[in-house]
This record gives structure tokens, C-alpha cells and sequence, in this order.
């Protein structure tokens, strides 16, 4: 069975230690096994849409000799979990639209009662600008390097207010908020954002839809720089 990378170490460290906690899109169940061997959690719900994966997972949690503490579930997203099953949800390995498409689907997680860890592969901004325009308030975001790419972890509660943010709060999130969980991880994913950013605004036309896009990207970039100068 392959070693946990270190993307979902990481993801593993943002949780902590709860009780039970639904793992969405567990593939093979590499995390949830981690997760029980080093005492993270005393029960996973391990979800997956495709039976395939779900299969070499269950041979994986047998060999492992944690059946008892995993519960494997085939469903898509959260269709498969109950609002008062678990006290944390994961999602990661996905896009950051997926993400944001699973969430609403489970209209239970409104109540509050579940901690969010989300790490998303692609549009991290789209799923923070879902975050805060749904009432979730975003606790804290780590970076990691991982098999030559550098990705973000998001920490994140239902809250129940939608707190007007800064225009580059959708690109970089809390990323930066705090000099003491900032390293060269967080560091180089800002970096690549704003890399990417300022391409977009090469390649944007001023009309329409897009004029919007760049007005918003525009004034953002300045804001990036600014606070990604004080790391310098």
C-alpha cells in the first residue's frame, strides 16, 4: 500500500483529532487508514462515487486492520453521510468547483456543527468566494509541496455571516494572514497565483463578462504584491 503523500499529511494535520470524520472521495482509503493508525480519528466514514476505488480500499482497510474503525460508503459526495454522523468533514483531491458543488448539496452543514478541511487541485478561488458568499468563515489555510506542485489546505465553519472581503481575499485567502504559518510553501503558491494572474490580464479583452474579470483580477494583483512584499 502506497505511503501517505504530503498533501494529505497535511490535510491529516489541519483536522487534528476528532471523533469521527467523513472522508469525501476517499479513493483508496489511504487517508482514513492513516487517520486511525496515528489516533487522528476513532471512526471514518470513507465516501467514493466509483465502486473501483471502493474496492481496493476495502482490501486496503482489511490488510490494515482497521475495518472496525472505517465505514465505506458508496455514494456521491455527501449523499452517503448524515448530519449527526460526523464532527468533520474532508474534501480533497478535487476541484475547488466540485467542492463547492458537494458542500451545497449537504444543506445540513449550515448548522455549524462540522468542521470543513478542503483541498482543492484547481480554482481555490472559486471555492473561497463560495465560502464567504455562503456564510462559511475560512479559520486557516497551510500550503505543502507535493510531487512538484504546490497546493493550499483550507480550514473552514459555517458561520452564518457573509463578511465583505478585500478584493485579493478571493485569490489568496488567509494565506498570508498570519507571519507565523507562513513558509516557503505559502510563499510559492502566492507567488504562482499571482503568476497566473497577471497573465490573465495579458490575455484579457475589455468587454462584457470579461471586463469584469479584469477589474476584479486588476485590483487584486496590487494587493498580493503588497502584502507578499512584506515576506521579501
Amino acid at each position: 500500500m502506497s505511503k501517505l503523500n504530503s498533501r494529505l499529511i497535511l490535510v491529516a494535520e489541519m483536522l487534528g483529532s476528532v471523533d469521527t470524520v467523513a472522508d469525501i472521495g476517499t479513493d483508496h482509503a489511504l487517508l482514513p487508514i492513516y487517520l486511525v493508525k496515528n489516533k487522528m480519528a476513532k471512526k471514518v466514514i470513507a465516501s467514493d462515487v466509483n465502486e473501483g476505488p471502493l474496492s481496493v480500499a476495502e482490501k486496503n482497510v482489511f490488510k490494515m486492520g482497521v475495518a472496525e474503525n472505517i465505514s465505506l460508503r458508496l455514494a456521491n459526495g455527501l449523499d452517503g453521510v448524515k448530519e449527526n454522523e460526523c464532527e468533520a468533514v474532508i474534501i480533497a483531491g478535487m476541484g475547488g468547483e466540485t467542492i463547492a458543488e458537494i458542500i451545497s448539496r449537504a444543506p445540513w452543514l449550515n448548522k455549524g456543527k462540522q468542521t470543513l478541511i478542503l483541498q482543492p487541485m484547481t480554482a481555490d478561488d472559486k471555492l473561497r468566494e463560495f465560502l464567504c458568499q455562503n456564510g462559511f468563515e475560512i479559520l486557516l489555510e497551510k500550503c505543502t509541496f507535493s510531487a512538484g506542485r504546490v497546493y493550499t489546505v483550507i480550514k473552514a465553519v459555517f458561520s452564518g455571516e457573509n463578511i465583505p472581503q478585500s478584493a485579493d481575499y478571493f485569490y489568496i485567502g488567509e494565506i498570508l494572514s498570519n507571519p507565523e504559518t507562513v513558509g516557503e510553501a505559502e510563499i510559492a503558491f502566492v507567488k504562482k497565483h499571482l503568476k497566473s494572474m497577471k497573465k490573465c490580464l495579458k490575455d484579457i479583452e475589455g468587454v462584457g463578462r470579461r471586463k469584469e474579470l479584469y477589474c476584479r483580477i486588476s485590483k487584486a494583483v496590487p494587493l498580493i504584491e503588497e502584502k507578499l512584499n512584506r515576506f521579501a
